[in-house]
């Protein structure tokens, strides 16, 4: 191996990625079919996360000087993972281990892909075949503890992770795993323990970060119905899961109808049920956010983006709490109009800040200025109007239209994967 390549790893190691690619770029200077360097190439750009496009075109061109080497078609698979091309990952992964069966590492991309494609137990199997193969991949514990939580097999993935644990006692990925399978089964001050660990050998891990910002999140009881839904839906691949809300929308419109036949109050308690579920999974996250906000610890969980969905989720729902109250009571009807509208505009508004998506930031960012310019608006007709006019006439309603409408279509469209995932690097 020459100097140059060797520098590049130890870059690599040392989280130098920049210079790591640099120098590997400097030896395909020299050599350009170095499959050796292409590969290094693809590595790093895939630890450094940056751009899973580039890297993908570096491992081809890897696999196109060494058709027949599995690891670059494992390292293919992980690649194709971080673009969510999932079955194009499990593809190399196979590929991989036709190759070399005993190839523990292309085991764990298999399993890593079903995983992506919720198949649980294939994803199982993939894991442990990885252990055989090498009791002390930790990958292949991970992989295998969090498959097993998954499925509610929460006894054998401790189990799994107290083995590896033995193992390897400064592992924090498996702190972090260990982490999530503790929040899983509500243990929320084991769960902190566990992620405050797993961030004190790796401060950069984002994995435990999220972990321990839900732990801290689930102190609040509202919050961790919340995450048992969460849970819950992870269990399902992405077609499963709008079957189930799908399913949800067709019981509530028919339980509601029958219950009003019985009575015309029996259906009110399903109606704020429902009602509870479809706004309150938009709401949790970012009212969640803007509670840790009071805590001088827990804030440091937190970044820009989670902050300022906190203050906006936070301030829009409880100001507008407030002078919907003040509103209904002692100040102007009109104030009541300005609170429902900032009640409504948290919905829309709880997917701007933190969301990946710059469509999405736009669109759902219009449509909670849409709503509060409509309450806002009645509000003004309120101050305006004579003594002997109604506050609801044929503009006002018009505006209360608008902004249902707006409301009713951001629970519709805040489902659509493209105004919610980042662009694809």
């Amino acid at each position: 191996m020459s100097d140059l390549l060797l520098r590049a790893r130890l870059l690599r190691d040392s989280r130098r990625y920049p210079e790591a690619i640099a120098a590997l770029h400097q030896h395909l200077a020299l050599d350009p079919d170095s499959f050796l360097a292409h590969y290094e190439l693809a590595v790093t750009r895939l630890i450094e996360g940056e751009s899973y496009r580039k890297a993908l075109e570096d491992v081809d061109r890897a696999v196109a000087l060494s058709p027949e080497n599995p690891s670059a078609h494992a390292i293919r698979s992980a690649i194709l993972l971080s673009l969510d091309r999932d079955s194009d990952a499990l593809a190399a992964a196979d590929k991989a281990i036709g190759m070399d069966p005993e190839f523990a590492f292309a085991w764990v991309c298999r399993g890593k892909a079903l995983l992506a494609k919720r198949q649980l137990p294939e994803s199982e199997a993939a894991a442990r075949r990885a252990l055989e193969l090498d009791a002390d991949f930790s990958d292949a514990s991970n992989l295998l503890s969090t498959v097993l939580r998954l499925q509610k097999r929460f006894g054998e993935a401790e189990v799994e992770i107290d083995r590896h644990l033995e193992r390897d006692p400064e592992n924090a990925w498996t702190f972090a795993t260990a982490g999530w399978t503790a929040l899983n089964r509500s243990q929320r001050e084991k769960a902190e323990n566990l992620f405050r660990e797993a961030l004190r050998l790796d401060p950069g891990m984002e994995h435990a970060r999220l972990g321990l910002r839900e732990a801290y999140k689930a102190r609040s009881p509202f919050y961790r119905l919340f995450l048992k839904w969460v849970f819950f839906l992870n269990r399902h691949s992405e077609k499963n899961r709008w079957l189930i809300i799908i399913g949800i929308i067709v019981a509530f419109r028919f339980g509601r109808e029958l219950l009003s036949m019985i009575h015309p109050l029996a259906a009110v308690p399903l109606v704020v049920a429902y009602l509870l579920l479809t706004f309150g999974s938009w709401l949790a996250s970012g009212l969640g956010h803007f509670l840790l906000l009071k805590d001088s610890l827990a804030r440091l969980s937190l970044n820009r983006q989670e902050k300022l969905d906190g203050l906006a989720v936070g301030g829009l729902f409880f100001g507008g709490l407030l002078l919907l109250v003040l509103g209904l009571t002692v100040l102007p009807a009109g104030i009541a109009f300005v609170g429902g509208a900032m009640i409504g505009a948290s919905i829309p508004g709880s997917l701007i800040f933190d969301n990946p998506s710059v469509k999405g930031r736009i669109v759902f960012g219009l449509t909670t200025l849409t709503i509060l310019g409509c309450g806002a608006l009645i509000c003004l007709h309120d101050f305006r109007r004579a003594v002997h006019e109604p506050l609801m006439n044929d503009a006002t309603g018009k505006m209360l239209t608008v902004a249902l409408v707006a409301l009713a279509a951001t629970t519709w469209i805040g489902g659509i994967p493209a105004l919610r995932r980042g662009k694809v690097r």
